[in-house]
């Protein structure tokens, strides 16, 4: 290759290789983000309204089937308690949803990893609101002896 062939060949170098530098920073920084989706008072306050029959299901599905509760995992009880009333969980879409035997039910964004509120079958208020904070873990965290005197 001659200084001319090498002189017309290094723009193309020079663009493919910035195009591919920042189609790997662009991968590598969308996959790692987290889930910064904003949830308002407004998009979760009509699912607020509804978690306490939602975990009324769970809680009556519970008490009328304890051993199959028992061997459940959470998602699972919770689909299985509302089955009777597939709209209990139709404004949950994209949403994960769990449920414990004693009536509490968790909710959480779409990829399991943020909480969004809990909520505990014994009272008509929402027990446990946390979808501004983007920190909160899905995990269950109500002490129902302190929800529940």
């Amino acid at each position: 290759m001659d200084t001319t062939d090498k002189i017309a060949f290094l723009p193309f170098f020079r663009r493919t290789t910035i195009f591919l530098l920042c189609g790997m920073v662009f991968l590598t920084t969308s996959a790692c983000a987290k889930d910064h989706k904003t949830y308002t008072d407004e998009m979760m306050q009509p699912l607020a309204a509804t978690a306490s029959d939602l975990a009324r299901a769970v809680m009556r599905f519970a008490k009328n089937n304890p051993a199959e509760a028992a061997s459940l995992d959470d998602r699972e009880l919770v689909r299985r308690a509302t089955a009777f009333d597939p709209n209990l969980l139709e404004s949950y879409k994209g949403l994960v949803v769990r449920g414990t035997v004693d009536g509490v039910i968790l909710v959480c964004t779409g990829d399991g990893r943020r909480g969004l509120f809990e909520d505990a079958e014994c009272s008509d208020k929402l027990d446990k609101p946390v979808w501004l904070d983007h920190d909160v873990p899905c995990e269950f965290t109500l002490k129902l002896a302190t929800v529940c005197p």
